[in-house]
């Protein structure tokens, strides 16, 4: 009996053993997780704590620093919302009804006999639709300025007969126009202004303009940029078809320039700002590149209306004192005379910190003649390393410029770097290899993608996906 009474007391003792090792386990495993939540909250206070530490700890230069965050961010809010003040464009006119009486055609409104850019503008367009075939006609718009450029006298008519108007005016002087010719000369017609501009945002008091027509045409991508941003209207790039005419009967001799010289020509109207134009840059990259008394090369400054500014070649004339290989050419020249100036000279040169289009820059390429120009703004649309030569620049205020351009003093344009413009000058006279081969490439540029075929099609084509043609 004490046997068996035996084996089953140890029988017991070990299922009892066996349950409280269980029990040990679980206990193990509860205080584990236990210890490790502690020790995750351990951490997480101790962060907070060193956080909070390190908080208390922050220096007087850490609290300025945060202040001057806090008024950044205000002055940021501050400038959205001044931008979202600016007047916004008025909305966009319904299409009119067009006149079906009407015939398709274009009716070219503009400065066709001033002797301006904007008259040279409306000029390139008539040459343009009249390469395209399609019928037009020439409502001249007079202005104060030379109004002797008669070569489109011949297709001129004193009211528009077509159903589209294409009007070379900036949008300023629409409602003038309207005044002028009367509200039948636009009603039940598709009006489309071509605009100019010269600077990456458009002036306030150029918005209204939009109300006047139903379409935009731009010579450039940094024009359409510009006007795209506040336009309700389509903004289409339309370029400047270039030709250049020569008579070959004018050389240097009816200049007054030397023979034997390299010479680098800059053009320029007094009319269209000198400071945005940059004859002075011109001037002293060519100081920079070669001496005052260097006769292999010359520099060539034609100005136009200076009568406007008498002021202004005077101080040329300060700039290039003790430089007889610096020439200025101060007269009104007419349209063959400017096209023989061109033809004269060995290299273009234009500094401008602004350009819409740089219509001497693309006359000259298309002369194959090397041209140099500051590589912002318009002109980027036809120059490249490849067939030109772009400057380096920098981009500054217009303020900082000195002076005023249409009260846009808060805008940017370009500096052009003057010591790379030199070097430029000096590769171009030094290696004739390479200036041929730039020039040739330059001038392919012009005559296949700007000739005035090539944007009397594209004229062509728009007013077909209007149905206007």
């Amino acid at each position: 009996m004490s046997k068996s009474t035996g084996r089953g007391t140890r029988k017991k003792k070990s299922r009892k053993s066996k349950k409280s090792s269980v029990k040990l386990r679980l206990k193990k495993k509860s205080r584990r997780k236990g210890s490790a939540r502690k020790k995750s909250r351990l951490k997480k206070s101790s962060k907070f704590r060193k956080k909070s530490r390190s908080a208390r700890r922050k220096t007087k230069r850490g609290k300025r620093l945060k202040r001057k965050l806090r008024r950044n961010r205000k002055a940021k809010w501050k400038h959205k919302s001044r931008r979202a003040r600016r007047r916004k464009a008025p909305p966009a006119p319904p299409p009119p009804p067009l006149e079906p009486e009407l015939p398709k055609g274009i009716n070219l409104i503009g400065f066709s006999r001033a002797e301006i850019g904007l008259g040279e503008s409306a000029r390139l367009a008539a040459r343009a639709i009249e390469r395209s075939g399609m019928p037009f006609g020439i409502i001249n718009y007079t202005t104060t300025v030379s109004n002797n450029d008669l070569s489109w006298a011949h297709k001129e008519m004193p009211d528009p007969i077509y159903r589209t108007n294409l009007i070379h005016l900036n949008p300023d002087a629409l409602e003038g126009l309207r005044a002028r010719l009367g509200e039948g000369a636009f009603h039940r017609r598709y009006n489309i202004g071509y605009w100019h501009w010269e600077l990456p945002d458009m002036r306030e008091e150029d918005v209204g303009g939009f109300q006047w027509v139903q379409e935009v045409w731009v010579p450039t991508h940094f024009v359409q940029q510009s006007f795209a941003k506040r336009s309700p209207v389509p903004v289409i790039r339309i370029p400047h078809g270039i030709e250049v005419d020569v008579d070959y009967s004018l050389n240097r001799d009816s200049f007054g320039l030397p023979h034997d010289r390299f010479l680098f020509l800059a053009m320029y109207d007094v009319m269209s700002d000198p400071r945005r134009k940059n004859p002075n840059a011109v001037i002293e990259a060519f100081k920079t590149a070669f001496n005052k008394d260097d006769q292999k090369v010359g520099l060539v400054l034609k100005v136009s209306h200076v009568d406007e500014q008498p002021e202004h070649l005077e101080t040329l004339r300060q700039m290039i004192d003790g430089y007889s290989n610096i020439h200025i050419v101060d007269r009104v020249l007419s349209r063959p005379e400017v096209n023989a100036l061109l033809h004269c000279s060995d290299c273009y040169v234009s500094l401008h910190r602004s350009e819409g289009f740089g219509l001497g820059l693309a006359e000259a390429m298309y002369l194959g003649k090397p041209v140099i120009g500051t590589n912002w703004s318009g002109n980027t649309d036809f120059m490249n390393e490849d067939n030109s030569c772009p400057v380096h620049y920098r981009l500054v205020q217009v303020g900082e410029s000195g002076g005023s351009y249409f009260n846009q003093e808060h805008q940017l344009w370009a500096e052009a770097d003057i010591g790379h413009a030199a070097s430029y000058m000096r590769t171009l006279v030094n290696e004739p290899e390479w200036r041929h081969k730039i020039a040739l490439n330059g001038q392919i540029t012009i005559r296949t993608d700007y000739s005035p075929q090539a944007v009397g099609e594209k004229i062509k084509q728009r007013l077909a996906t209007l149905g206007l043609w």
